[in-house]
């Protein structure tokens, strides 16, 4: 009997032990959020995913605890943990609300949470001037508590999730919202909503420690949360972080092996710095991620072995192949080269031609099985470079080559020896370009993918149209893809009445009533490009003056205008649609006034403007000095200048330079205005119509650059039609007369002779004047503005660099005031007469205005050259002026900007160059400055 007791006892015993194991073993709940992504989320086959979930993991490794994760919607997952339906919360952020709920553990990671504002509330810079609008966020989030304490009175939205609060967003039901650092999941939404909410558009909230939370008063658990993170080591940490955001907090920046000497895809430029298409791609990359780059120059080899020992993230571009394998991870497909067949001397008109001959190549081109046998009748050679292959060929060894054609025009560009090659354009190969990374940053391969799919194909084409300039080697997919519309959208525009479009009688060729009467030009076409795209219906409603046009469309008596500048004041009244079309603003004068670039040299004058232009109460606000002369429309701004009430009209450029080819301006002349040179036009649209503008959106996104130069060429061509009019009446007049009598047609041809003669010499007279400064003889501002874009397209299609030098006579102010204007003026002859020696025939020396000038430096080799000119110049001017018994000093300060590297526009250039020119005056004149 006490055997069998005992026996009892020890089983009892035996189960309590067991069943005090099976406690102790019970795995914690941990409660996550649904839609944190990257941090906490549910994968597409609902498994618990994350940078938060893969660090727990590691803590149940290391602390040999089992876990199990409970997923919830945001709020819920508060809710689960307060009841004591979970153990631990995986990480949120604290505040005054969950302090009371919760007890927290030591901060295991951050991140950045931000406001993420629409396009047109760019302007937004402060929590303060938010107050107007509703803000999106999550149900539960920290969001609203944070931001509440910093301002009051701001109004949310809340929404039950995350991707709740995406697709309102994307229905135009939020213009901001809350939201963390990282990129979504979807990426046609992730795009979809970068496009509308750009990244340099957010404001930070703040930088929020995320916290493991339990609940109240379980201090041992605690500790144990503590202990375990503790143990994880510094690489684990490193390893998740870069697995799931691409990079690691202590080194966020990205370190790029950049392969060199491949212009125009890659090369270093007169300022030290790399440029070229992959580099406009990467910083476009770097754009909208958020995530800074840095580019690290080596030759092709140094540059693997950069990424190899780490001292890369990963590779610009590769031509990685089945043939050329690196063993690294493709990352992804940056771009796709075309190769050709280069002859020498002799083009070809078929392959038959190169039977029996050598043809050269690359060892490494991944077509060389494809090159022989396109051409089986010929012997390959090959040669380590383009530069080798282009010198074989002038020596006779090899009759053509075969290598990546943009890379090889620029060769034979910068050599001279582009005439002596032919292209033979049907026969190419196309090799992959992979940014490559290392095998295992697959987190960063993630990133890198991610951060493509937020780039459209008409951002890469216009990258690409700007480095490449044969067409024919473009390869960049066409970005006129069919537009994508959710049905939530299709559903919203099929509910749409036809939309009253206002549009100006006469402002061509923006917009204007043709001769049928109907709503003709280049607002015309893309409005109607975007209608068709989206099905709808525009019916156009036609005004004569701009203001009524304006006040129609706050009223709502009009649906949607072109061409409206977006304001903070229109703002309010108004939406504004993604800009769509360049507007610089220039300046129309009389020839026989001094140009003017800005309008500052414009103070003490009268200058025109069209009445409720935006720019109207820009120039009240701000102290030019000017007074304004109020004007119905551009015809008669243009009337109030040749008629001399006023000095200057402003206007936009292209409408402009359409009005002053009429007869009756021959004495007036049009300048850019730097101050308003990068203005856009904008689509304004009712109030009434806000779910319309992110869809109308998404249909300017679809015209692409080449679209935009045919409808230029359409309403900007020359029309010669009416010269030859005029010619055919004059040949018909001059044959009647030789009818009438042989005399009165001789007499009456003399006559016409003479007139033709002075009317020749008028307007020779009359194009000097408009093209050369009266005093110095030199180009003035509108010969020299051709100049430039001259020289622009010149070295954009050789690829080369260009200079421009703004130069300044310092004491030119002092000459005057101690001697007098006309010995000024001698001294502004000699100073130029100097500078003109110093330049060669293909350069251009123009007078910018005043005591200002321009040089144009063509196809300079470096900016070393363009430094030793500039040195030459002032030493130039060491020596003073002897003027009637007089010596009169004279120096000059210079600012130089190098094309492209410091703009591709003429207006960027010249903004450079002046500035770098303030630099010199500032710091005692008689000397220049670069970059």
């Amino acid at each position: 009997m006490n055997s069998l007791i005992r026996f009892l006892i020890g089983l009892t015993c035996c189960f309590s032990f067991l069943l005090a194991a099976a406690e102790s073993q019970k795995p914690l709940v941990l409660v996550m959020g649904e839609d944190s992504y990257p941090y906490q989320f549910v994968s597409d086959n609902g498994e618990p995913k994350g940078l938060l979930v893969d660090l727990w993991r590691e803590w149940a490794s290391q602390t040999h605890t089992p876990v199990v994760f409970v997923v919830r919607h945001w709020k819920d997952s508060l809710i689960q943990l307060a009841e004591g339906d979970a153990d631990i919360h995986l990480g949120m952020g604290i505040t005054d609300e969950r302090r009371e709920l919760f007890d927290f553990a030591s901060p295991i990671t951050s991140v950045s949470t931000y406001l993420y504002l629409r396009n047109n509330l760019k302007d937004k810079t402060a929590f303060s001037q938010l107050l107007p609008y509703r803000i999106g966020v999550v149900r539960g989030s920290s969001h609203q508590s944070i931001l509440s304490q910093q301002v009051n009175g701001l109004a949310f939205s809340e929404y039950s999730s995350r991707a709740a609060l995406m697709d309102a967003v994307l229905n135009g039901e939020v213009d901001i919202f809350a939201g963390m650092e990282g990129y979504l999941k979807d990426s046609v939404v992730s795009r979809a909503v970068l496009e509308a909410f750009p990244l340099d558009n957010r404001i930070l909230i703040k930088k929020t420690a995320i916290v493991p939370a339990v609940t109240k008063g379980d201090s041992a658990l605690l500790e144990k949360i503590n202990t375990g993170m503790s143990e994880i080591s510094q690489e684990s940490l490193e390893h998740i972080e870069k697995n799931w955001l691409g990079y690691s907090r202590d080194t966020r920046t990205l370190v790029i092996a950049t392969t060199n000497n491949i212009e125009p895809f890659v090369d270093i430029g007169g300022d030290g710095q790399p440029h070229g298409m992959y580099i406009d791609i990467w910083n476009l990359w770097s754009k909208k991620t958020g995530i800074p780059v840095e580019f690290k120059p080596e030759s092709m080899a140094n540059a693997l072995d950069d990424l190899k020992y780490n001292r890369a993230d990963f590779h610009i571009g590769y031509p990685e192949s089945d043939t050329m394998k690196t063993n690294y991870h493709r990352a992804q497909l940056l771009y796709q080269v075309k190769s050709r067949l280069f002859s020498f001397k002799q083009p070809l008109s078929d392959l038959a031609a190169l039977d029996g001959k050598i043809v050269g190549a690359v060892p490494t081109a991944p077509y060389i099985d494809k090159l022989r046998a396109a051409l089986p009748e010929v012997e390959l050679k090959l040669y380590s470079g383009v530069d080798q292959m282009i010198e074989a060929a002038q020596q006779g060894h090899i009759s053509a080559f075969v290598a990546s054609s943009a890379w090889t025009q620029h060769y034979l560009l910068k050599a001279g020896a582009w005439a002596d090659f032919h292209l033979y354009r049907p026969l190419y190969f196309t090799t992959d370009i992979y940014a490559l990374t290392r095998n295992e940053d697959k987190g960063l391969a993630q990133r890198i993918s991610a951060g493509f799919e937020l780039i459209t194909p008409a951002e890469l084409g216009r990258i690409e149209a700007k480095w490449v300039i044969d067409s024919d080697d473009h390869t960049v997919a066409d970005a006129h893809q069919p537009l994508k519309l959710s049905a939530e959208e299709q559903a919203y525009l099929a509910r749409l009445p036809a939309l009253k479009m206002g549009f100006l009688q006469s402002w061509k060729p923006m917009e204007f009533e043709d001769k049928q009467g109907l709503f003709a030009g280049i607002n015309s076409q893309i409005s109607e490009q975007i209608a068709t795209a989206l099905n709808l219906k525009l019916k156009p409603v036609m005004f004569t003056e701009w203001n009524a046009l304006l006040t129609a469309l706050k009223r709502g008596d009009i649906d949607i205008a072109g061409s409206v500048a977006q304001t903070p004041d229109r703002e309010a009244s108004l939406l504004f649609s993604e800009s769509y079309w360049p507007s610089p603003w220039g300046l129309v004068t009389n020839l026989n006034q001094v140009t003017a670039f800005n309008l500052a040299q414009l103070s003490g004058k009268r200058l025109a403007i069209v009445e409720d232009y935006h720019l109207v109460s820009n120039l009240v606000s701000k102290d030019y000095g000017i007074e304004l002369v109020l004007v119905p429309n551009t015809r008669a701004g243009i009337d109030a200048v040749a008629q001399g009430k006023a000095d200057g009209f402003i206007e936009k450029v292209i409408n402009m330079s359409v009005a002053l080819m009429d007869d009756d301006y021959h004495s007036l002349k049009m300048s850019v205005l730097a101050d308003f040179s990068e203005e856009q036009s904008h689509f304004g649209l009712h109030p009434s119509l806000k779910p319309l503008v992110p869809i109308w959106d998404k249909a300017i996104s679809q015209i692409s650059v080449e679209m935009q130069q045919a409808i230029y060429q359409r309403w900007l061509g020359n029309n010669e039609q009416g010269h030859s009019a005029q010619l055919t009446w004059r040949s018909s007049f001059y044959l009647l007369l030789l009818l009438s009598g042989v005399l009165i047609a001789l007499v009456s041809w003399f006559a016409f002779q003479r007139g033709a003669r002075r009317h020749n010499g008028l307007q020779q007279q009359i194009v000097k004047l408009g093209h050369f400064d009266t005093l110095t003889g030199l180009p003035n501002r509108t010969l020299l503005d051709d100049r430039l874009e001259q020289s622009m397209l010149l070295h954009r299609r050789e690829m080369q660099p260009f200079a421009v030098l703004f130069i300044s006579f310092d004491n030119m102010h002092t000459v005057n005031q101690q001697y007098d204007h006309q010995i000024g003026d001698q001294v502004l002859k000699l100073g130029t007469s100097k500078l003109k020696k110093m330049i060669r025939k293909s350069d251009t020396l123009a007078r910018f205005g005043g005591n200002e000038f321009v040089l144009i430096l063509n196809r300079p080799k470096d900016l070393d050259k363009v430094c030793q000119v500039a040195d030459g110049m002032i030493s130039a001017f060491a020596a003073p002026f002897a003027i009637n018994g007089d010596h009169v000093a004279l120096s000059v300060s210079i600012g130089i900007a190098m094309y492209p590297n410091e703009g591709d526009t003429v207006v960027e250039l010249l903004k450079v160059a002046d500035k770098h020119m303030a630099r010199a005056v500032a710091q005692g004149g008689n000397c220049y400055r670069s970059a």
